[in-house]
């Protein structure tokens, strides 16, 4: 059984031990200790890293009661040095404590049960077993910050789940000796098993980010001490931007913004009108083209016609309008980084249009479908697709 020292202090990162069993975890080399400072990734908290020796400490777990040091070289024989990486065990307490103080925060302000956790590389969460407004979202926050400037203690004992239940904490589920409490003075007191600070000042600050809905509850998303002050940075970064690209003062951010988002829309409006008679012009134009080139009473007219650039959809528009306008086959392409393919004909026609697809994308080394009159596809071959228009024109004007 290794000792587990973080346990009674989580401020100590280096140590002296001696490895009494070698594993192996997932491929890498794992090692078990007589004592260890690390953390176990646990209650959704994740684990230490740091050294022992020269090897890297790349992962800690708790694997059917053995602490195993997984690492990313093997271990020498004889005693070890280990050593915590202090920012990221700084980081844990920091997020870690501010979970405690949030979670109690809303159990005062919002009657809401916090029945999920999780500290990750940027941010951390944890699930309300109920929705909560905005108003007790600002009201938690600031509930939480209070305990956490005015300094409290922070005290950690280990009892029985009879004086555990006596004290008002619910012992974790299985856990039948004793309860390690952590308790913020005069506010909080939970079961844990992590790593906390000695006052609630070290956790800085706590800063909600985002909330959504989750589960029929609240997932709230959060930053505590040193990653509260990158997360205002970055958004202090963005604003200072915004100002820039818009030239507005900050205050007037919101309504500049509503205003740039309608006039945009209005230009998109404005855009597609215009787009739509571009389109309805191009295909009168390819229509007259097509019936001036075939032969009188040869039959409907074969429309081919390719461009740089435009998009598949706007290669179906122009398709279906060419049809709609007359008799007729329409046999379009775009070429860019790949090649676009669209195929139509007029209601009545007998042409095989998705047959007529699938030969010329097999040509441009892709693939399409479709069925009855309208087909489309596309391949990785775009200086193939002249070339694939023309013979799918010779194969409809066969037909005709």
């Amino acid at each position: 059984m290794t000792d587990i020292l973080h346990l009674q202090d989580p401020y100590l990162l280096e140590f002296e031990a001696r490895v009494v069993a070698r594993r192996e975890h997932e491929g890498r080399p794992a090692v078990v200790l007589d004592r260890s400072a690390f953390y176990a990734a646990s209650g959704g908290q994740p684990w230490d890293t740091g050294s022992l020796g020269d090897a890297r400490v790349v992962a800690v777990v708790d694997e059917t009661g053995e602490v195993l040091h997984v690492l990313d070289r093997p271990l020498p024989e004889g005693p070890v040095q280990g050593r915590v990486d202090a920012d990221r065990r700084r980081d844990h307490r920091q997020q870690h404590h501010g979970q405690h103080l949030l979670s109690q925060a809303f159990a005062e302000v919002a009657a809401a049960r916090t029945v999920g956790f999780h500290l990750g590389a940027e941010v951390t969460t944890i699930d309300l077993d109920r929705p909560v407004s905005a108003g007790q979202i600002q009201a938690a926050e600031t509930r939480a910050n209070e305990v956490v400037w005015e300094a409290r203690p922070v005290t950690v004992r280990t009892v029985s789940p009879a004086e555990a239940r006596d004290l008002g904490a619910t012992p974790p589920d299985g856990v039948e000796a004793a309860v390690r409490l952590v308790e913020a003075e005069g506010f909080d007191r939970q079961p844990c098993g992590g790593t906390h600070p000695r006052s609630t000042a070290e956790v800085g600050v706590i800063v909600i980010t985002a909330t959504e809905k989750y589960k029929g509850g609240t997932r709230v998303t959060f930053v505590c001490g040193h990653r509260a002050l990158g997360a205002i940075a970055m958004r202090r970064a963005i604003l200072d931007r915004l100002v820039s690209v818009l030239s507005a003062p900050l205050e007037d951010l919101p309504a500049v913004a509503e205003k740039t988002k309608d006039d945009l829309i209005e230009s998109e409006r404005r855009g597609r009108g215009l787009l739509e008679r571009a389109l309805d012009g191009e295909a009168r134009r390819l229509l007259s083209e097509a019936r001036g080139e075939a032969l009188s009473g040869s039959g409907p007219a074969v429309v081919v016609a390719s461009y740089d650039g435009w998009p598949a959809g706007d290669l179906r528009v122009l398709a279906l309008k060419l049809v709609d306008l007359a008799p007729c086959v329409a046999l379009l392409g775009s070429r860019g980084d790949k090649a676009h393919l669209v195929f139509a004909q007029t209601e009545g026609l007998p042409h095989d249009i998705p047959g007529l697809l699938r030969t010329a994308v097999t040509a441009l080394g892709g693939r399409g479908g479709g069925k009855g009159n309208v087909a489309q596809g596309g391949g990785d071959r775009p200086e193939k697709l002249d070339d694939a228009l023309h013979r799918a024109a010779e194969a409809a004007r066969s037909r005709a």
